[in-house]
């Protein structure tokens, strides 16, 4: 391990070089695959989600006093946004722009723990190694680097989409929820102090609602557009289930309550405001893509779900141009008491069939897929009202990911199986 002294101006030289020389290189690297609009889409992705990672690890690491950063330019809660933003392109876009075959447990973490393990502790002041570094060091590479890398790869070859709209939800939250309030703090005044009980009390289930909003769009998308809510990894498939039965939206009202929620917590009347962006979002880019994409891709169905479903003000029975079916068994005690719960609150467009089954399904019309146990009752609860659709989505966020691990996992099995 090395132990050098470097002069502080080659450190400031060195800071610079760590933003400006991920940024040439990500620049020339992107024109050679200018061919490959996948690859590139891929790329900002891992970007995304590397800035997003980083800020929340390095915050981590420097509370747990694994490093610090000594310097007061262009700082962040403590972290330069100069490194933040070098850091999320070189261990982002430019090894996977390098070699897209990288495998990043094998390869690029040997290679980040030998330079930091020569370099680091010879970084002081502009970066101070504390205690455990090292444990920090991997901790950052496995939480924010090398699942950037993965994203880049799934997304140039339309691969796990589960996993990837997982990544770009986890990034996006963190980038809209906690770096852009973040950044109004330190521009406008205030900190992430909470406020009164009282407003605590008002504004969590405000920010429950969003993040169950924002999160179920997400999953719809996936489930039934197989894409994602970025038009630059859009849906293949129209989605009007789910959320987007109630209103049009629900990403942009996702940010703009939980901004609302945020600023009230806090006390931040800035962070509160910033609820306005998504309403110009809306008027300005959202509206734009709707004429000039959807209406292109959909041109039958997206007219008479936008003159149904509103942008801002969920409807409170969800609108439906299909007919779903719920299938129960009749001697299940369990499955009746649902039945009569779904028709007593009058379901909207649900055929109910009793069959000798022993399970209670939901599917959707046209679709080949079907809900089963719990995620059958999550899915038919969204034909009820607002509130009913909130718990199920609710209840969809919980199992439907297990599952998919579940079936994830039996497919490793099974290889391993099959080549041992």
């Amino acid at each position: 391990m090395l132990n050098l002294v470097i002069p502080e101006p080659w450190l400031w030289a060195l800071r610079w070089l760590l933003f400006l020389g991920p940024l040439l290189a990500v620049v020339i690297l992107a024109a050679r695959r200018r061919d490959s609009p996948r690859c590139l889409v891929g790329c900002l992705f891992a970007f995304l989600y590397g800035i997003a990672m980083i800020f929340v690890t390095h915050l981590i690491a420097m509370h747990f006093g694994w490093w610090r950063y000594g310097s007061d330019a262009l700082m962040l809660y403590g972290l330069p946004v100069d490194i933040l933003t070098g850091g999320a392109i070189l261990f982002g876009p430019v090894p996977y722009l390098l070699f897209p075959n990288l495998r990043p447990l094998t390869t690029v973490l040997p290679i980040m723990l030998c330079l930091h393990g020569t370099l680091f502790q010879s970084l002081s002041p502009m970066v101070v190694a504390g205690p455990g570094w090292w444990f920090g060091v991997v901790f950052v590479f496995l939480i924010a680097h090398a699942p950037a890398l993965y994203l880049a790869r799934w997304t140039e070859h339309d691969q796990h989409l589960p996993l990837r709209a997982t990544l770009l939800a986890g990034a996006y939250g963190v980038l809209a929820f906690g770096l852009l309030p973040s950044l109004i703090m330190v521009a406008m005044g205030g900190d992430w102090t909470f406020q009164s009980g009282a407003q605590l009390f008002l504004s969590l289930p405000v920010l429950a609602v969003a993040f169950i909003m924002g999160l179920s769009a997400v999953q719809m998308f996936v489930i039934h557009g197989q894409g994602t809510p970025i038009p630059l990894d859009h849906t293949k498939k129209l989605v009007t289930t789910g959320i987007y039965s109630y209103v049009s939206n629900p990403m942009q009202l996702c940010s703009a309550l939980g901004w609302i929620a945020i600023g009230i917590m806090i006390g931040s009347l800035w962070v509160a405001m910033a609820a306005a962006m998504a309403w110009v979002f809306v008027a300005g880019l959202v509206r734009w893509h709707h004429r000039h994409d959807l209406l292109v891709r959909f041109p039958v169905g997206w007219p008479e779900y936008r003159a149904n479903v509103p942008e801002w003000l969920p409807r409170w029975r969800p609108w439906s141009n299909t007919v779903a079916t719920v299938r129960f068994d009749a001697g299940n005690t369990w499955h009746c008491r649902w039945i009569a719960c779904l028709r007593r609150r009058h379901a909207v467009d649900l055929q109910i069939d009793a069959v000798a089954t022993h399970k209670l399904s939901y599917r959707e019309p046209d679709e080949g897929r079907e809900f089963n146990g719990l995620a059958a009752i999550g899915k038919s609860m969204n034909r009820i009202n607002f509130a009913w659709a909130m718990v199920g989505a609710l209840i969809l966020l919980l199992v439907l990911p297990v599952g998919y691990l579940s079936a994830m996992w039996q497919q490793y099995r099974t290889a391993g199986i099959s080549n041992g």
